[in-house]
């Protein structure tokens, strides 16, 4: 494939690397960053990992996770900028990226392409596929650490293998990791089986909130500011709240409204089959994928709720 090798050579011809991915990281930005930073170590290359957010604790476990530098803005000077699963450098939430060359990688359908390299594969599950591939044409040994940061990455991005961007090349490439070192059961235990209390009562208030359209073929959850002082919980904690809703029968689209802070929204939206969430995530400045994507939105609830659910009942009508 023409991109890897060109992404393979930038490499091998740089020397200072930062890695970055979305604002609100998760399995699959943070499991490629670190195996990707630790395929640039084999390298000789000097590497930062730099990501706007805190680290969410069920992912506080992963191989060189302590290498993670939290920060807004970024200072330092580096030869290249390596940016995972972002349409564009704003969604990074890091500021000064626009000075650095930088290689764009992602597996959404909606990408700028700010890149001087840019290399977008919507159907891959996970920018961790991608970085699988990337990884043999450099030339650099999988060591277990890297196999186990990257089946974190399939595991997350695909719902435990659940979703719909599972596919054949999916379990290859994750039998391919569990050769090299990955453990399933252990990462399985440490990631998805490992809950605080606060989490578990957090689902509680959340699940509590769940509401259906008429039809029976849309249902929303919300979460409150209110509900994570009262359980003593973190925003992290709600991350996959929202396939709960979608686990019901007969329901075809499903959006779980969190509350940032006053009148502001993130809004996280999940379907099933060929209803396709990602034009509703776009209407609204946001992105992802057709059964899976999100934006935010400003205003009182219920015009929050309203033109989001307007949007979804259309699809499924």
């Amino acid at each position: 494939m023409k991109i890897l090798r060109e992404i393979a050579e930038f490499i091998h011809r740089k020397d200072r690397f930062l890695i970055t991915s979305h604002a609100g990281p998760d399995g699959d930005s943070l499991g490629t960053a670190l195996a990707l930073a630790e395929a640039l170590d084999q390298l000789g290359k000097t590497v930062d990992v730099v990501n706007a957010d805190p680290v969410p604790r069920m992912y506080e476990s992963l191989p060189g996770i302590d290498r993670v530098i939290v920060s807004s803005e970024v200072k330092a000077s580096y030869d290249a900028l390596i940016v995972l699963e972002c349409c564009n450098l704003e969604r990074t939430g890091v500021e000064g990226l626009e000075r650095f060359a930088a290689v764009n990688i992602d597996h959404h359908l909606k990408n700028d392409e700010f890149g001087e390299l840019n290399w977008i594969d919507p159907k891959a599950a996970a920018v961790g596929e991608m970085i699988f591939l990337l990884f043999g044409e450099l030339g650099v040994r999988i060591t277990p650490e890297m196999a186990s940061n990257l089946y974190v990455a399939l595991l997350t991005d695909t719902g435990s293998f659940h979703f719909s961007n599972t596919t054949a090349e999916t379990f290859r490439v994750a039998g391919e990791l569990v050769s090299a070192g990955a453990d399933p059961a252990q990462i399985a235990q440490t990631v998805l089986m490992n809950q605080p209390e606060s989490r578990l009562r957090l689902l509680c208030r959340v699940l509590s909130s769940l509401e259906f359209d008429s039809s029976g073929r849309v249902a929303w959850l919300s979460l409150t500011q209110e509900m994570l002082e009262k359980t003593g919980s973190s925003a992290d904690d709600s991350e996959g709240m929202v396939n709960y809703a979608l686990s019901v029968e007969g329901v075809r689209v499903c959006a779980f409204f969190k509350q940032k802070r006053a009148q502001f929204y993130r809004v996280s939206l999940r379907s099933r089959g060929d209803e396709d969430v990602s034009e509703v995530a776009q209407h609204y400045g946001g992105g992802g994928h057709r059964n899976a994507a999100g934006m935010s939105l400003e205003g009182p609830f219920e015009e929050v709720r309203d033109r989001v659910l307007n949007r979804l009942t259309s699809l499924v009508s």
